[in-house]
């Protein structure tokens, strides 16, 4: 009876340090399984010799973290290569720019948190109009700026009377422009400003006083539309 429990003595802690294999004589892996597998009930990841591992929620996906590191679940909005959130913004109230001066476009603010651990891809699209109604020409410029710096812009104009008696009342001319940024992880705010270059005018502007305006306020707002990619 003795020589058995030392035989078992000396093989049992042989079993914990062994790999084994189903269908295959070389397992790979603790455990190596040569054919197809059946799973129940749940899948538990990570965890360690006294705590179960993470079942995820329903509708996660089971990712890869690299060599020597659990899976994790995550949710799909958050799994690399796709679309995390689709933001649209647009201007509220009208303000004016004189010429040789620059004002926040009001409304148009963005801010975006990066989780810890992540880098995102922002994907700018900026549709904007600058106009006044004084029958007068206007330059000027649309920026995009990333807290506080400028990181995009593009240049806009309004035509107005113009030599030979031929005028067009006040006429916009709008701007649209791109701007792709990649971001760590962190809190970052954009927004978006006008800079007169010549003559003034007026962002966010409701046409009202225009022939054959029949309740188009949104017609001239500044708008953003910003889409986050998980990298």
């Amino acid at each position: 009876m003795k020589n058995y429990l030392l035989l078992g003595a000396f093989l049992v802690p042989l079993s914990f340090c062994a790999q084994v294999g189903i269908q295959t004589p070389t397992p790979q892996k603790t455990l190596h399984v040569n054919g197809s597998l059946q799973v129940v009930n749940e899948i538990n990841v990570g965890g360690n010799a006294s705590t179960a591992g993470s079942a995820g929620t329903s509708g996660q996906l089971l990712t890869s973290q690299g060599p020597g590191v659990a899976p994790a679940w995550q949710s799909f909005n958050t799994t690399s290569g796709t679309i995390n959130s689709a933001v649209y913004i647009q201007g509220t109230t009208a303000a004016t720019a004189t010429a040789g001066t620059t004002i926040d476009v009001p409304g148009v603010t963005y801010t975006v948190t990066v989780p810890a651990g992540k880098t995102q891809t922002l994907l700018f699209t900026i549709l904007g109009y600058a106009t006044l109604v004084d029958g007068n020409s206007s330059q000027g410029v649309f920026t995009l700026l990333q807290d506080g710096v400028k990181i995009s812009s593009a240049f806009a104009s309004k035509a107005g009377n113009f030599p030979g008696g031929a005028s067009l009342g006040s006429m916009p001319i709008p701007v649209t422009f791109l701007k792709s940024v990649v971001l760590t992880a962190g809190t970052y705010t954009f927004k978006v400003q006008y800079a007169a270059w010549s003559g003034s005018a007026t962002v966010n502007f409701v046409p009202s006083a225009y022939g054959g305006y029949n309740g188009d306020t949104e017609a001239m707002l500044t708008k953003m539309q910003v889409l986050v990619y998980n990298n």
